[in-house]
């Protein structure tokens, strides 16, 4: 039905640049371990030491997690407990919509745009900030979410009125 709606559209959708091109939304979650300076020294470099327990801390949180419930819920509560970054903890640290074009750190968007990344996948990525560990939620190709999204709104928009007139 999507693909029906799609191909009724299409000239729409070209003109608004969505095109059955294999371009995809990606949906991550991640749990940021920041990397701590172990000396008093107050700069902002790391040692050898420095990332090695900021990994061994995040592989720790990762087996933990897969010792025990292992689900996409049980992974965005550790999120909201544990992950420091501010920006997607209060969501269980997702992030959606992500593209190949989102500005992200290299690395993270590396491992999200892994082809062979299936639903549930884990594993841990260095960034500048410390470790992350990540949790891969899915991908849907950009055209049918957008077709999809315009069809369920078409057919809201269509039953309301009588809904309205109802209640």
């Amino acid at each position: 039905e999507v693909n029906a709606y799609f191909a009724e559209n299409e000239e729409a959708y070209a003109e608004a640049g969505v095109t059955k091109d294999g371009s995809k939304y990606y949906d991550v979650r991640h749990i940021l371990i920041e990397v701590k300076n172990s000396s008093d020294s107050g700069d902002a470099t790391y040692s050898e030491e420095d990332w090695a327990a900021c990994q061994a801390e995040a592989q720790k949180i990762l087996d933990d997690w897969k010792a025990g419930e292992a689900t996409e819920d049980s992974f965005a509560a550790l999120a909201m407990e544990k992950s420091a970054d501010g920006g997607s903890s209060a969501n269980g640290g997702l992030y959606e919509y992500l593209t190949a074009e989102t500005n992200f750190v290299a690395n993270f968007k590396a491992w999200y745009l892994d082809e062979s990344r299936q639903i549930g996948d884990t594993g841990l990525v260095q960034s500048d900030y410390g470790y992350h560990i990540m949790y891969f939620s899915g991908s849907r190709d950009i055209w049918y979410a957008a077709a999809e999204g315009d069809m369920i709104s078409e057919k809201v928009s269509a039953l309301m009125p009588a809904a309205m007139e109802k209640h």
